[in-house]
């Protein structure tokens, strides 16, 4: 399976009809998450001109390591993703990713809203408060392929109300790279 997932930038309006229409759509809040994403470079390849991510990522006191692939639908971004839990606590995690030749490249810091919504198979429809970038919209749902996440993304984000967005394919990591140069 793979991960298909749009951003889109919210408007103070669009944030506040989003909140009203997720709640019409009987949507069930799932959770609300302070997150702390570290991203890593590899100590080998430029993970920037693969287009893939590492990323260490804390919330809420939980730790996971992520891999995101390259995107298969740019500006939408599917990809496979490889995610999995440390039972540990970011110190010693990140020690272990120094001693084998990682470093820290960058940190993204957000507050996190998140609902799962049914529509014949499960979305994950995210609010994110993100320091230095503003309000945004990530809807997520698995598909077998690349078209079929297109139509699934599609269709949830005309469902939201939010059709007349226009999906933003950088990641927030590049987005806040941007503002910074």
């Amino acid at each position: 399976m793979l991960e298909a997932e749009v951003k889109l930038a919210l408007g103070a309006a669009d944030a506040v009809a989003l909140r009203a229409r997720i709640a019409t759509l009987g949507a069930t809040p799932a959770a609300t998450h302070h997150q702390i994403d570290t991203y890593l470079a590899h100590p080998g390849r430029d993970f920037r001109g693969s287009d893939e991510a590492l990323r260490l990522r804390s919330a809420d006191g939980a730790l996971c390591v992520t891999y995101k692939g390259p995107r298969l639908d740019p500006p939408r971004k599917t990809r496979e993703e490889i995610e999995f839990a440390l039972g540990t606590d970011h110190a010693t995690a990140s020690t272990l990713l120094e001693r084998l030749g990682f470093r820290a490249a960058a940190e993204v810091r957000k507050h996190r809203h998140e609902w799962t919504l049914h529509d014949g198979y499960v979305v994950t429809v995210c609010i994110d408060e993100v320091e230095g970038l503003g309000t945004f919209c990530e809807i997520e749902v698995e598909a077998a392929d690349v078209e079929q996440g297109r139509l699934r993304l599609e269709a949830t984000q005309a469902r939201l109300g939010l059709a007349h967005l226009a999906p933003i394919a950088a990641s927030y990591l590049e987005l806040l790279e941007r503002r910074m140069h």
